[in-house]
């Protein structure tokens, strides 16, 4: 998945829906849908390109 594109606002916006969607299925006992890991992936994607956009930008928080 290329999220390179995305602006860094639109990034961290869809990691929040993500994981907000995620949260609302598990209630509602969804989550043996096939888009489940499908979202899932979506999340921890942006997750991992926000992460390293910040760590590109602010090098003196590595690691954290």
């Amino acid at each position: 998945m290329n999220l390179d594109t995305v602006s860094d606002k639109h990034l961290h916006e869809l990691e929040r829906l993500a994981k907000e969607l995620l949260e609302t299925m598990r209630r509602a006992k969804l989550l043996d849908l096939p888009l489940t890991e499908l979202l899932r992936v979506l999340e921890s994607e942006a997750e991992k390109a926000r992460r390293e956009r910040f760590d590109e930008v602010n090098p003196e928080y590595r690691g954290y």
